[in-house]
């Protein structure tokens, strides 16, 4: 009867102390310091535009005498890329994110720079209930389904299915939807794409062809922008398949680099009277810069407004209102 008893309250124990804990409490960081992480380039394409990014982050920071919410803050910065990268590395990014995911200090994390890299690193910081900002990727899939494309919505990007994730620049299909008016409003019959082969160069192809729809244009050419490893005369192949396609409008798609400016002024001169449309590239270093101190800015905000709490702070920066901007 007294085992029984004893048993009896130990389970009642545990019970009122599981009902009095405070659901929050698992993502509150302790200890003096908070951690701020940011996965940017650092060689490649984007080399000089992480470079810009950090600056600007560095630079908010020092504003705030490296302080939020009470707590010093400590930054640091994570090359999303290897060298020798031309772009950013899938399993970089990844670790990035799980090395923030893995500190216990951290509070926030500020990344992704390039289109798409985002979708690899917010998984894991979201199953930590991490506050995600990211300066620049504008992948749509990471905030809604892309059209044309009903199997890429974020459900797959936030496994504790919630929200932390914000942007500070429009989405892609703001962009897809500018050129679609604008091929329908020049009454475009006969369109190319060249696409180039990172993640966000395809889902904006996938969502100007599911915008198209049956209208206009009728006839669409797809092809394969060069990258930046191949020879310098798949320029002139390119060139010379286009030519023979005979569209009345090009839309480029691709990263920013050396080949693919060869290959735009490259059409340009060999398709004159060709309207040439240049989707979303990466940002100028000024821009970069401004968007990591604006990065920088609203994390420090949110975690003044909600203190050193994990979820409170994705919760307050999410509140503070509409943060995209056009800055290119």
């Amino acid at each position: 009867m007294r085992r029984a008893l004893s048993i009896l309250l130990a389970v009642l124990a545990v019970s009122l102390t599981a009902c009095g804990d405070d659901p929050q409490e698992s993502s509150r960081v302790r200890g003096d310091t908070l951690t701020i992480y940011a996965s940017l380039p650092a060689h490649g394409l984007e080399a000089r535009a992480g470079a810009a990014a950090a600056l600007g982050m560095r630079a908010a920071l020092a504003e705030a005498d490296n302080r939020a919410g009470g707590r010093d803050v400590r930054f640091v910065r994570l090359p999303a890329t290897r060298p020798g990268d031309l772009t950013w590395d899938p399993g970089t990014v990844e670790a990035n994110a799980e090395r923030a995911a893995d500190d216990a200090t951290t509070i926030a994390y500020l990344g992704e720079l390039d289109g798409g890299a985002s979708a690899v690193s917010l998984p894991v910081t979201n199953r930590k209930q991490i506050l995600q900002v990211s300066p620049a990727d504008s992948l749509t899939s990471l905030t809604e389904t892309p059209p044309g494309r009903p199997r890429a919505g974020p459900e797959r990007y936030y496994p504790e299915e919630r929200r932390t994730f914000i942007r500070l620049v429009p989405a892609d299909l703001v962009a897809a939807r500018r050129i679609v008016a604008d091929l329908r409003e020049r009454a475009v019959q006969r369109l190319a794409i060249v696409t180039g082969e990172g993640i966000a160069d395809h889902e904006l192809e996938g969502m100007l062809l599911g915008l198209i729809g049956p209208g206009q244009p009728r006839t669409i050419t797809r092809v394969a922008a060069p990258n930046e490893d191949d020879d310098p005369e798949s320029v002139a192949d390119l060139v010379q398949e286009l030519t023979e396609a005979d569209p009345q409008a090009i839309v480029y798609v691709a990263a920013d680099g050396a080949r693919m400016r060869a290959a735009t002024a490259a059409l340009t001169a060999g398709l004159p009277g060709v309207a040439l449309t240049i989707g979303p590239q990466v940002r100028s270093e000024r821009c970069a810069r401004a968007l990591g101190r604006r990065a920088m800015r609203l994390t420090l905000a949110a975690i003044d407004t909600a203190g050193p709490d994990r979820a409170a702070v994705v919760k307050a920066a999410k509140a503070a209102g509409d943060r995209i901007t056009a800055c290119r």
